[in-house]
């Protein structure tokens, strides 16, 4: 079973929120959707799981349109973090109405989970807090045994145990090899730390779909230090400058070949070091605007 997002558009407020995007996602997967405020992470999130029209484009679940095929929806879940229509009912009633929704949930799932975090089918979730209604809404969306979960901000207001707790939860769950999940999250650092693949989203398109193992092998993080505060051409038009301290320039090369460092050595850097490469540095490399440069100086 494959999900396939084909040309995707959306226009919110006549504002191109979505342009032509697609990609696709098999099962076995936790794939990080990434990019800054209000690129469109949750609208993306929203059209694909039908909360939103499509303006054109695409959602494909085992090669059958969703909008064609509306039982197709059961193989997707998405919960809102921003829907309030659940607040003032309680973890029961919230339960009936996703076993109605998806034929295969899973009640003993459903019930280990919420007595491992002490959740009570009477308790309303409009006395949670914002760390346990993350909480909550990552246990039903696991429980609906839909092969595709879409988290937005999974981790946000929840403590450092909870937040371990939960990751492992999501890794158990791709584990198996018959679900995948995908998250949207600015929490860079935790995130790497699960995800195998990084949907870039820029000005409603995706820039770059970085499969992070094969990054990690090609690409290089390098501190350059020169005698002025000039930056060579060279480095410019090869790599991604994510830092600039006076003469000190952190570049990220993402095809890091003996050609590129023949060409670094032809710019005489006075220092020149490696440095680990991170998630959040692809961020800086692809989401940074010319706007933004006088930021990073």
């Amino acid at each position: 079973m494959s999900l396939v997002i084909n040309q995707l558009s959306k226009r919110i407020d006549h504002h191109q929120t979505l342009d032509g995007i697609s990609f696709e996602i098999g099962l076995g997967q936790i794939v990080g959707v990434v990019g800054r405020n209000g690129v469109g992470k949750t609208t993306l999130f929203r059209t694909i799981n039908g909360q939103y029209l499509t303006d054109h484009g695409q959602v494909l679940v085992d090669g059958q349109e969703v909008v064609d095929q509306p039982e197709m929806r059961t193989q997707l879940c998405f919960i809102d973090p921003l829907a309030n229509f659940f607040k003032g009912a309680t973890i029961a009633q919230i339960q009936w109405y996703y076993q109605a929704a998806y034929p295969d949930f899973d009640n003993a799932k459903f019930a280990q989970l919420l007595d491992r975090y002490h959740l009570t089918s009477k308790q309303k979730l409009r006395h949670f807090s914002k760390g346990m209604f993350g909480l909550f809404t990552i246990i039903l969306s696991v429980a609906t045994q839909a092969p595709y979960l879409f988290l937005d901000e999974p981790l946000d207001g929840l403590d450092v145990l909870i937040r371990k707790n939960i990751l492992g939860i999501l890794i158990d769950e791709v584990a198996t090899g018959n679900r995948s999940i995908v998250i949207a999250s600015h929490n860079l650092a935790e995130l790497e730390g699960v995800i195998d693949r990084a949907l870039m989203l820029k000005h409603g398109r995706i820039v770059n779909d970085y499969q992070l193992e094969a990054m990690r092998r090609s690409a290089r993080k390098v501190q350059l230090v020169y005698r002025d505060k000039q930056i060579p051409a060279v480095v410019k038009q090869l790599g991604h400058i994510v830092h600039v301290s006076g003469r000190v320039i952190v570049v990220v090369f993402e095809d890091y070949n003996a050609e590129v460092q023949a060409q670094l050595a032809t710019t005489n850097p006075v220092f020149q070091e490696d440095l680990p490469l991170s998630l959040a540095d692809l961020f800086m490399a692809n989401l940074t605007d010319e706007a933004d440069f006088e930021l990073l100086s």
